[in-house]
């Protein structure tokens, strides 16, 4: 049967509207809830927040975790500028690697500071951690307001209730401003004897990262309820939202889409609610999570760790608390891209590439689509590769996919093609399994398997899956192993889809992807589209041409 081209036109060109529609949801402006007037957010802009978390690692080379990197008064000093735009409090953690300096510039800017100490498993750097704390708090009275002992300790499983509550007895008896300890308001839950021992109990709410995820439409919503529910709790002692607050970029969990538009968007109805009418008595106290990006946070939490700043690392405002907001104002550019790369690949195929056998109109689309999804490609590498062996990763996944595209044309590359499903097979079905394992911090990489996933369907439904001769009739029928891969990758696509829920758009669409791409590979070509051949010439002994 001879090449179906309409039919392959139209499955090429609804993979590129997708490709290029992606790119243009980046640019839909969302208007927000906020001041009627830009005068108004201005004045209120200097008090918007109660208060920031302020870590400093936010540029290249410089994270916690490596102690020959210190922090500069100087650079303390241009931060917390920065932060005067939206509040006049700090949050910080620990007092190694020059965060001891957080108060005094603070007191030089007239800014206020909840003094974080850092617990760990190390008893004794414990105990230098906190009298060091309660030193700088009596050095710098109206500017440290609270000692904030220990973070999440119990979530980290670093040290027990117990030893919890008898460092922080130790921190009351010594500290002359009030002592907190701050973790995840379920953990506070469940050891609510810990109350006994701190002056206030500080809670984390980050309605992204619960157990059951809470899309950004009732995410302030959902802060404020638990936040009323620890004031009941708690009803002896002032509760303190110590962390609350958005990524803006990442993976979907449940109805939790990250994103700039969503970060702005829960900020802005925070701001909106967290009001005396919605507490009872006074406004909602809490804290932002967090001042700047924190790239180091990637190693751990992936690209949803990373990017929960107010500014990113380079210090440029993202949120925006009124008026439009975009996900992306460059989006244009991988639009531009994106159609630029469509158009330079099918012209340079249609030109040139019959030169390498790979002309005509069946290689022309598939360039196109390679060419379309480059710059997608290219950002989410940006976004989520840590190293350079995901880097590689990566890199390997794209010539995986475009081998596997190639592999789709007529004739030239059939001896390749069932080398290539294979191997998109494997990559598509361990990705897949990864991540149906061990989901919490990986992305729905669609972006490495739609350009041959849709290369494979067109080339199953317009009939270029033939074989040319006799020698060739074992690569019209698949393999054992395609079969297994197939079945495999399947299997996870569902499991993946029922683990995530219906109301996961991005991993719908994802597993979406992967069936196709199993039924393209997976299925054995109809008998009744089999391209057939003619016998060998018997002058040059030679197939003929396809039909």
């Amino acid at each position: 049967m001879r090449f179906n081209f309409w039919l392959a036109l139209l499955i090429h060109g609804t993979g590129l509207c997708l490709v290029l529609g992606w790119w243009g949801a980046r640019g839909l402006a969302f208007s927000l809830a906020g001041p009627s007037n830009q005068t108004q957010f201005a004045a209120a802009a200097p008090t918007l927040l109660p208060c920031v978390s302020y870590s400093p690692f936010r540029l290249p080379g410089i994270n916690p975790f490596n102690p020959d990197s210190k922090v500069t008064p100087a650079q303390i000093e241009t931060d917390l500028r920065v932060l005067q735009a939206y509040t006049r409090c700090v949050r910080t953690y620990g007092l190694s690697q020059g965060l001891d300096a957080v108060p005094a510039v603070a007191a030089k800017l007239g800014m206020r500071v909840k003094l974080g100490v850092w617990l760990a498993r190390d008893v004794a750097q414990n105990q230098a951690e906190v009298d060091r704390g309660i030193a700088l708090a009596r050095q710098y009275p109206g500017v440290v307001d609270l000692l904030v002992v220990g973070n999440e300790v119990l979530l980290r499983r670093e040290l027990t209730a117990a030893a919890l509550g008898t460092v922080l007895d130790y921190a009351r008896q010594h500290s002359p401003v009030p002592v907190t300890y701050a973790d995840v308001w379920e953990f506070w839950l469940r050891n609510a004897t810990l109350a006994r021992h701190v002056d206030s109990v500080t809670v984390h709410i980050l309605p992204y990262w619960e157990d059951h995820p809470v899309a950004v439409d009732a995410a302030a919503f959902h802060v404020l309820s638990i936040a009323k529910k620890m004031k009941q709790t708690f009803a002896n002692q002032p509760v303190w939202v110590g962390e609350t607050g958005w990524p803006a970029v990442g993976r979907q969990r449940a109805g939790a889409v990250p994103g700039r538009v969503e970060q702005s968007r829960f900020f802005a109805e925070l701001v909106r609610q967290a009001g005396p009418a919605r507490l009872g008595a006074g406004a909602l106290d809490y804290n932002v999570i967090e001042a700047f990006d924190q790239p180091w946070k990637r190693a751990f939490e992936g690209a949803m760790g990373g990017y929960w700043g107010l500014f990113d690392q380079f210090g440029q405002a993202r949120v925006a608390f009124a008026g439009d907001v975009v996900e992306d104002a460059s989006w244009w550019r991988g639009w531009l891209g994106a159609l630029a790369g469509a158009l330079l690949g099918a012209a340079w195929f249609a030109r040139y590439g019959i030169r390498f056998g790979v002309g005509g109109a069946p290689a022309v689309l598939a360039a196109a689509m390679l060419g379309a999804v480059l710059p997608v490609q290219w950002l989410m590498s940006q976004q989520w590769d840590r190293t350079l062996w995901e880097q590689g990763q990566s890199g390997l996944l794209a010539v995986i996919g475009a081998a596997a595209v190639l592999a789709t044309l007529p004739r030239q590359f059939s001896k390749i093609k069932r080398l290539t499903r294979i191997a998109l097979l494997f990559a598509a079905a361990t990705a897949a399994l990864v991540l149906l394992l061990d989901s919490r911090y990986r992305p729905f990489p669609w972006w490495w398997f739609l350009a041959p996933t849709v290369a494979l369907l067109a080339a199953r439904l317009s009939r270029l899956e033939s074989s040319f001769h006799t020698g060739f009739e074992a690569a019209r029928q698949r393999s054992a192993e395609e079969l297994l891969l197939a079945v495999i990758l399947a299997g996870c696509a569902v499991g993946i889809a029922l683990s995530e829920g219906w109301r996961n758009a991005q991993a719908l669409s994802y597993c979406a992807v992967l069936l196709v791409l199993a039924g393209t590979c997976g299925l054995p070509t109809p008998a009744r589209w089999r391209t057939k051949t003619s016998a060998p010439s018997s002058a040059a002994g030679a197939p003929s041409s396809v039909v």
